[in-house]
């Protein structure tokens, strides 16, 4: 089976149950520390990749180190995953059910790219108006790209708003090539 139908129904089945256990936001908040662990911890990474070490034994060991750090329902999931063999799906399973979960409680992502930092009070008015015409929660993400110039982009969803100085510099150089014909 593919991998990420593989990894989608392992999400799924994790967020049926914890949604019936009304648990949703532990485990996503579970499942974002682990993922992050495993971007972090090199040794944790390998103790889930190691093909020497037999799955019960990851599993035994996983429960030593995570078990005064999550829940028990993300623990006894994170035990099936190692049982089952399915430790190559882990961090798209932990994706795919942050996404179920943002979804569920209607969180969109946005990211906004500038030139610079972007200032906090800007910002703050900004998430402000977006959840007031998306009647829905943003999750804000920045990041600073000194190639812009000036300006922003601004990506919500499928939607992107191109305010930066290096579109607009690319916009004139492309009329002025034309103009030229």
């Amino acid at each position: 089976m593919n991998n990420s139908r593989l990894a989608s129904r392992y999400a799924k089945a994790l967020f049926s149950l914890a949604k019936e256990r009304d648990q949703v936001e532990v485990v996503n908040r579970d499942l974002s520390n682990l993922n992050g662990l495993l971007k972090e911890s090199p040794d944790f990474r390998w103790l889930l990749e190691s093909p020497v070490i037999m799955a019960t034994d990851k599993a035994r060991i996983a429960e030593t180190i995570l078990r005064d750090l999550i829940e028990p329902i993300t623990l006894d999931f994170v035990k099936l995953l190692l049982n089952h063999r399915r430790e190559a799906n882990f961090a798209s399973t932990c994706r795919m059910f942050v996404e179920l979960f943002k979804a569920d409680q209607g969180i969109l992502e946005a990211n906004i790219e500038s030139a610079v930092t972007v200032d906090p009070k800007f910002l703050e008015g900004l998430i402000g108006r977006l959840e007031a015409s998306s009647h829905r929660k943003i999750e804000m993400k920045t990041e600073t790209n000194e190639a812009l110039i000036g300006g922003f982009i601004l990506t919500l969803e499928d939607q992107q708003l191109d305010a930066s100085v290096q579109s607009k510099l690319k916009r004139i150089r492309q009329e002025l090539r034309e103009s030229k014909k």
